[in-house]
């Protein structure tokens, strides 16, 4: 009696101990999405802002630990000018903010933060579009980025070699790495290329192509005088899910390159805008079809 009371004793002190051990616990979720901000942004200048959202409150919380941002991006956009790349500024306290931003080649770079401790990291939203990590410029010397040239913005992961983008959380009283680089994402960082400077005569908007497409798909447009050009992206119900093109373009053919990585499968529409001024020349919308 008493041995078999003895190894219920251990069987529960086991369970307790196990249960309570930071090895148990579930660590976060999250996705990471580099957007840019259209408010800021310029002929000179693009501003994005890097948002991290916690995605699996109901389970565990997201005290953040370290974290450091890692991007590939088109030099070529700098039209003969030099680059700068600076932080304006974040929701993270400041210890928690990433630091030294550089350009190395065509790589965009943001260091690890401070060690925090546990308990001292700050909990990270699981409202979207999450917790602003940091709003970042990179702005060019000359007058404008180059004609015809995409920022082309790509997270740096895993497998494009050292260095690389990396997340940390603690998950108990231990610093654990969290990265997961299949949830990493940009938004309206996509490629908007001037295929032909040749002045047409109308304005027209072409099916994508390839439709149906996964992930990616190109939208060409042909626009015939210098105009605002609003380029969208919207679900079945109408809602707004990007805004590939929202700036001043010069008469000529473009090709937008859309990217539905983070969307579900189904139905989107997209819809061409062309103004000059209070006044709308051009306006027309399209469907097509994400299949995953």
């Amino acid at each position: 009696m008493k041995i078999g009371f003895l190894k219920l004793s251990l069987v529960l002190f086991l369970f307790l101990f196990l249960t309570d051990s930071p090895n148990a616990q579930t660590n976060p979720t999250y996705t990471l999405t580099a957007k840019k901000n259209f408010t800021f942004s310029s002929s000179d200048s693009i501003v994005f802002d890097i948002y991290l959202l916690h995605t699996n409150s109901g389970s565990t919380n997201f005290e953040y630990a370290l974290g450091q941002y890692y991007f590939n991006f088109n030099t070529n956009i700098a039209n003969g000018g030099n680059l700068t790349y600076k932080i304006i500024s974040s929701e993270l306290p400041s210890a928690a903010v990433p630091r030294n931003p550089t350009i190395f080649n065509n790589q965009l770079r943001l260091v690890t933060n401070s060690v925090l401790g546990a308990g001292n990291g700050p909990a990270i939203s699981n409202n979207s579009p999450g917790t602003l990590i940091v709003r970042m410029s990179l702005r060019t010397s000359a007058a404008t980025f180059a004609a015809g040239e995409g920022l082309n913005l790509e997270w740096r992961n895993l497998s494009a070699g050292n260095p690389f983008t990396k997340l940390f959380a603690y998950v108990g009283t231990l610093n654990t790495e969290i990265t997961a680089s299949s949830n990493h994402f940009t938004e309206n960082l996509i490629s908007v290329n001037q295929i032909s400077s040749v002045i047409p005569t109308e304005f027209k908007l072409n099916q994508n192509y390839p439709n149906p497409f996964n992930p990616s798909t190109r939208i060409n447009y042909v626009i015939p005088e210098r105009s605002f050009v609003s380029l969208k992206v919207y679900d079945i119900s109408g809602k707004e899910i990007s805004a590939v093109v929202n700036q001043f373009q010069n008469a000529g053919m473009y090709e937008a390159t859309f990217d539905g990585a983070s969307l579900a499968s189904g139905v989107y529409y997209y819809r061409l805008k062309v103004s000059s001024g209070q006044t709308t020349n051009f306006e027309q919308v399209k469907k097509m079809i994400l299949v995953k």
